[in-house]
Parts: structure tokens; sequence; C-alpha cells
């Protein structure tokens, strides 16, 4: 579907070509595949100390699930073109006159203009990669993090995943239930699992710091909280500033992410599972009751204070019962360590919800 926009004199422009749900649904469904693909790829770079060769089965993976966004938004933007040129022109003369006419971009959905570009950058750091792998090895666990081939597959894969989420927010309406805004939900779940995924390194949920009997376990398990804190705030409250959200959303991002996340600990899998559904559910729980609104700020800092502050509850009570069972460990930090800890990660959520709505002030009376 396109729409015309006009100049100030009136005239028509170039039509805006507008994505159908459908797509977005094509999309994000195609994103589980590369998604996939990235979190198995992560696994065996933490957990198979042999892996020598850039040409592995979890690499295969990742890399058709790649190809397979491509080739659906390559289709869409040739369905596209056919729709305005008409049956007339064979396939290969189309494709010449639009690539002569520097005019297949306007083709792409909306939402989609930085997904072609994503797609891109992905598959020029993908050669830089196997160069990369060629000349300097295989990276082992948080070396391949930090990676700068890797870092390129991250800026393309994340523009190209969040295509459904933007071609959501950019559309008119206030959409508010799972129908109409599961795409976008997806999408900014894998966006948000993305980003976890390139600080695995520093992500509370995978370093079951509090267990761990050393000097430094305390202030590096309070420096992962604080960050993963405010990154799931940061996108909690993206989120909200632009939709009323359907029940259910904080448990499908949370609990996903957490599972997702201990393939780089798979000895953390119960811990990070557990930890995010249940505060993914306390999330949802708490949004519901508050009804957060960017009309009503109090309510936003408060629901930006709890949510954290109940998920590293839920988190410590998760240690406590599982640590003597499934790690033959009970929790080695101090009092004022794992009680303050769910508190000034509130704290930084509480802080957050102010970039989202910043204080106003009565303007003075001249």
């Amino acid at each position: 579907m396109a729409s015309k926009t006009f100049d100030e004199a009136g005239l028509a422009l170039s039509p805006v070509r507008v994505s159908g749900r459908s797509f977005d649904w094509t999309m994000a469904g195609l994103s589980i595949w590369w998604m996939g693909g990235l979190f198995i790829d992560g696994w065996a770079h933490s957990n198979i100390p042999q892996l020598e060769t850039f040409f592995t089965p979890w690499h295969a993976i990742f890399y058709s699930g790649f190809l397979a966004v491509a080739t659906a938004l390559v289709v869409q933007v040739l369905l596209n073109l056919r729709q305005d040129a008409g049956p007339e022109l064979s396939w290969v003369a189309l494709i010449r006159q639009n690539l002569a006419k520097r005019s297949w971009h306007k083709a792409i959905p909306r939402g989609y203009e930085l997904t072609a570009l994503g797609l891109l950058i992905f598959l020029v750091s993908g050669f830089g990669d196997l160069t990369w792998h060629t000349f300097l090895g295989i990276e082992k666990s948080t070396e391949a993090l930090l990676s700068p081939t890797h870092l390129g597959l991250a800026t393309g894969l994340g523009l190209s995943l969040s295509g459904p989420l933007r071609a959501a927010w950019r559309r008119s309406g206030s959409p508010s239930t799972w129908r109409e805004l599961a795409p976008a939900i997806v999408s900014l779940t894998f966006t948000f699992s993305l980003l976890t995924f390139f600080i695995a390194y520093a992500d509370a949920l995978v370093h079951l710091w509090p267990l761990v009997d050393s000097s430094g376990s305390a202030t590096s398990g309070i420096t992962d909280i604080l960050l993963t804190t405010g990154l799931t705030m940061g996108v909690v409250l993206l989120m909200m500033r632009r939709w009323k959200l359907p029940f259910g959303t904080f448990t499908l991002m949370l609990g996903l992410n957490g599972s997702m996340m201990a393939v780089f600990n798979p000895h953390a899998l119960i811990v990070a599972s557990i930890t995010g559904i249940l505060s993914g559910l306390a999330a949802d729980l708490l949004y519901r009751a508050l009804q957060p609104s960017l009309k009503e700020p109090g309510s936003v800092r408060l629901f930006a204070f709890l949510v954290p502050l109940c998920m590293y509850v839920v988190y410590f009570l998760d240690l406590v019962i599982t640590g003597p069972i499934y790690y033959h460990a009970g929790i080695v930090w101090t009092t004022p360590f794992w009680a303050g800890a769910p508190i000034i990660a509130g704290i930084a959520g509480f802080l957050l919800s102010f970039v989202m709505i910043p204080p106003t002030g009565e303007q003075e009376e001249e």
C-alpha cells in the first residue's frame, strides 16, 4: 500500500510505501531464525575451546538467517515495484529501469529503510569477519564480543531486526493489542536481546556473582546489576512512551531474554530463566495496576523504580532456593550487598524515568 505526500504547492511527491502487518510478521518470524543462529554461535564461542574454523554449522544457521531476511525484503521491494509499474514490463526490464533511475529505494516499506542499510553493513562485516578469522584465528569467550568485525555484524543485525518496530512506531494511531503489536514486541525483544548478547560479560543473570566466594565478587556483581538495569529499563521505558502495552509483554521480553542468555553459562539456566519469567510477570502486574502513562509522571517513576527492584528481589530469592540444590553454594555476599542491590537497581530505573519524562517547571510570569 502506498500513500501520496504533497509539497507546499500541493503537488504530489513520490508515493510513500507503507508496510503492512503481514510483512512485519514475516520479518519478525524470519528474525527468529537469524537470532537463533546468533545465540547458537554465541554458545559455540563460549563452550567449545577447540573451535578453529569459520565454516561451522552454527555459522551456517546464522548466515542463512541473514539470507532469509534479506530475501524477504528484496522480494517485497520487487513486488512493490511491480505494483507501481504494472504487468507490462518484464522482471529484468523492471529491475534495470529502477536501477538506472536509482528509484528502487522508494519501494522499500516505510520503517525498513534502515533494515536495508543494516543488511548491507552485515554483508560487508561478514566478509570482513571471514578475513579476520582467516588471518587472526577464532576468538574465545569475551574476545568474540569485542571483535571489530563482530561489532559490525551486531550493528547490521540490530538495524535489520528493528524493522518491524520502526514500521509499527511510524504508523498512526495507538494500537494496544497483541494482534496489532506482536511483531513490534518481538522485534524489540530481539533487539534488546542483541544488546544483552554483546554485554554478556557483564550480565547479572549470566554470572552468578552472589554465589562466588571471592573478594571482588560483590563489586563485580553490583556493577553488572546496574548495567543490566540501565539497559533493561531503557528498553522498557521506550516501549511505554509509544504504546499502551498488552499484558504479557514484559513476561515475553524478560523471560525469553533470560533463557537465551544462558547460552553463555548453561549452568545459570535455572536462575536466568526463572528470574526472567517471574520478574517479567511482576512487571506486567505492576503495569496493569499502576497504568503508567506520559500524563501521569508519578506512576511512571514508581513503575520504573519497582520493576528493577522486583527483578533483583526475585533474583536473590531464586539464588537462595536454587543455590544449595543446583550449585552447592549459598549467597556469600554480606547483608548490605544483597539487601542493597535491589534498591540501587530501583534507583537507577527511577532516574532513567526522568530521561523519558523530564521534569517541567512553570513558566515565570513576566
